[in-house]
């Protein structure tokens, strides 16, 4: 038998940003408890709004199973005496379980024998223990923050208001903070702030609905995209495209009712970025576009509340709105009296890190890294990649950037262009931070490039040197994501730079100022190996199976452009029919060199058998077409070249004892694999593919 659960917990409105984490966490940490307690269900799923967390189980069993548990007692030389009969710590034990001696056996465990009981433990009545898991419940769901409220110890993201707990149609007893479970939700604050009493999940999602609550966060994301778009339409246009700002303002609301309103035609004139930032930053309001694609002086806003009067609430936005535009033309103005380029020394009073100096000190950083990469790279670029290093961070110390932290380097760029510097240089100044958060845009610009891959290298570098490593469970500055970003730029734009030389340099940089405070070999290989785990996660990103992956960064993710050639390479010649035999043979020669200190030469007077020569006379042929082909990033050729080896490397095994106790023929035949293995190795090392489908 198996009955419904609904658990609703009622509080004070949480933050947007609490919503979706607390969801996941109460839908994860539910499916963890009724499994400890084996408690079996057909389903769970989690809704919410900004004023309850819901959880629904379906078909919840209504007891635990019955379970036989074995009981081990005192070792058999203890329970019984010389002669076979039952010591006293034999007859306690039978008498502690509740058992008689005849139900008592003896059982071989590796400590030896001991004494030991069967019994049957009857379940528990999922009524009995869904009060504890339920509290247990409340105390574990992951909010950033919590708070205590009155004299309760309890802690939460927002004081809680009240609990509905429905067990089938039996309410769960529970009581946290002084608020007892019952029957009951509330609708909307301000709609329909009764009390509802609820029967069942279908009649709750019901109730709600009608008391103005769209309990369902994918239901009400829909209704506000639907209220968002209606709203613009009246406005005359189309909203902007941003469905970051549609889902927080769902979960801002819990039923949504979106209305447009007005501004001045005159703030048009402020520029596009710095106009639908104040918007959506401070009300989360919606620009809105025409249909080709120009902003109208309108906007909307979402609404937690349907008034008697919309005109009364759109004066309201539109008032307060006003407000913010004029702030922000404000420090427009004011910003462009100051040239870009006269606020570069401002940058000298602007801490980095305490113990990485100034961001002028990082411009410098950052000049001599792009003149770097730009050799490299884009040489035709290098005089301007360094006018966009000696700018990059000058528009920090502007007054917009201040108020709107997230315009850095867009608003570089307009200052840029009001200033007359180069086109190249104002559009590096904004692709310097891509990508942003989870986006895939990279920087497409030669400029641009340089730029970023300048500051992402400089920041890894900076970080990792004075020992700011990122953690499991927090990297407060960012560093997996510059990583991301120095690797997508990269393998996005198909650049092949080496990864060693370019945080030699920059490491070399940081030492030079005197802000390296670790030694510098130490940190360039914690670097190369934290972009060599990041560079695996962005190929298993795009597709490509664990063991391949492993096989390419294994044998070298110096140049990650070059690891993608050679994966890709890998993957295409791995889906031929001859690829399997050959990697068994070569995992055959890896068993046999991997781990030795020393490189054995190979000199063919010491040859015994024709095997040997056969091998040797086939792989000098395979080397001889393979330098080309290596060098022309021919991968795929290359990896089919390498079949030509299958049989003689078999045909060696079969017939050559390689560790022979005549030492001079051992270590040669150890040298003819150990060449062997140096050429597959320039490509992957095929000993990591898992091969199990092959060898059953």
């Amino acid at each position: 038998m198996a009955r419904d659960l609904l658990f609703e917990i009622g509080c004070e409105e949480l933050p947007a940003r609490f919503l979706e984490p607390a969801l996941k966490s109460l839908s994860e940490e539910a499916r963890g408890l009724f499994s400890e307690a084996a408690l079996e269900f057909a389903e769970i799923r989690t809704l919410g709004t900004p004023r309850r967390l819901t959880l629904y189980v379906k078909d919840l069993s209504e007891k635990q199973p019955d379970r036989r548990e074995e009981i081990l007692g005192p070792p058999k030389r203890v329970a019984f005496d010389e002669k076979g009969q039952p010591t006293a710590a034999a007859l306690g034990f039978a008498r502690k379980q509740g058992v008689g001696l005849s139900e008592v056996r003896v059982k071989k465990t590796p400590k030896g024998e001991y004494l030991a009981v069967e019994k049957l433990l009857a379940g528990r009545r999922t009524t009995e223990i869904l009060p504890e898991i339920l509290r247990t419940l409340l105390a574990r769901i992951h909010f950033p923050k919590r708070m205590r409220w009155g004299n309760h110890d309890f802690t939460f993201a927002r004081p809680i208001r009240w609990l509905l707990a429905l067990f089938g149609d039996e309410v769960v007893p529970l009581e946290v903070a002084g608020v007892k479970s019952s029957r009951v939700t509330y609708g909307h604050r301000f709609l329909a702030p009764k009390a509802l009493e609820v029967r069942d999940f279908n009649h709750y999602l019901s109730a709600l609905r009608e008391a103005f609550v769209l309990v369902d966060p994918g239901e009400r994301l829909e209704a506000t995209r639907r209220e968002v778009l209606r709203a613009a339409e009246e406005a005359g246009g189309r909203p902007e495209e941003d469905p970051e700002l549609l889902s927080e303002n769902a979960h801002l609301v819990e039923f949504p009712f979106a209305l447009s309103g007005t501004f001045p035609e005159e703030y048009l004139e402020l520029p596009e970025p710095l106009l639908i930032t104040a918007m959506r930053e401070h009300q989360r309001y919606f620009a809105v576009r025409d249909g080709k694609g120009r902003l109208l002086p309108a906007f909307v806003a979402v609404n937690n509340n349907r008034p008697r009067n919309p005109e009364i609430l759109r004066a309201g936005h539109e008032r307060v709105l006003r407000a913010r535009l004029e702030d922000a033309r404000f420090y427009y103005q004011r910003d462009l009296e100051i040239p870009l380029s006269e606020r570069v020394r401002e940058l000298s009073g602007v801490v980095y890190h305490a113990a990485l100096g100034t961001l002028l000190e990082k411009t410098e950083r950052l000049k001599a890294l792009c003149g770097y990469l730009a050799e490299r790279l884009f040489p035709e670029v290098k005089a301007f990649a360094v006018q966009a290093a000696e700018l990059a961070k000058a528009d920090l110390v502007s007054e917009v950037v201040g108020e709107f932290p997230s315009l850095q380097g867009e608003m570089g760029r307009i200052y840029a262009l009001s200033a007359g510097k180069p086109p190249e240089v104002a559009e590096a100044l904004a692709e310097q931070y891509l990508p942003r958060g989870a986006e895939e845009r990279v920087a497409l610009s030669p400029c641009g490039i340089v730029l970023s891959l300048a500051d992402k290298a400089d920041h890894l570098a900076a970080f990792f040197g004075i020992g700011e490593r990122p953690t499991g469970a927090a990297d407060p500055y960012g560093l997996r994501r510059a990583a991301y970003g120095l690797l997508k730029t990269l393998l996005r734009n198909e650049l092949s730079l080496s990864l060693r030389e370019l945080f030699t340099f920059t490491l070399w940089l940081l030492k030079n100022q005197g802000f390296l405070k670790r030694p510098q070999d130490e940190v360039l290989s914690e670097i190369l190996e934290f972009l060599a785990r990041r560079l695996e996660g962005e190929f298993l990103a795009e597709g490509f199976p664990l063991d391949e992956v492993r096989a390419v960064i294994r044998v070298g993710a110096d140049d990650p452009l070059e690891a993608h050639r050679r994966l890709a390479a890998l993957h295409a010649v791995r889906q031929r029919p001859e690829f399997a035999a050959l990697a068994v043979a070569f995992k055959r020669v890896m068993n046999m060199v991997r781990g030795l200190a020393e490189r054995y030469s190979v000199d063919e007077g010491l040859f015994e058998k024709k095997e040997e020569r056969v091998l040797y006379q086939v792989l000098q042929e395979v080397k001889a077409e393979l330098a080309p082909l290596l060098s022309e990033r021919r991968y795929q050729e290359a990896l089919l070249l390498f079949t030509r080896l299958k049989d003689p490397i078999d045909r060696f095994f079969d017939e050559v004892f390689v560790m022979v106790k005549d030492e001079a023929r051992r270590k040669n035949r150890l040298g003819l694999l150990q060449s062997i293995a140096e050429d597959f190795l320039k490509v992957a090392d095929l000993s990591e593919l898992d091969l199990s489908e092959y060898t059953r």
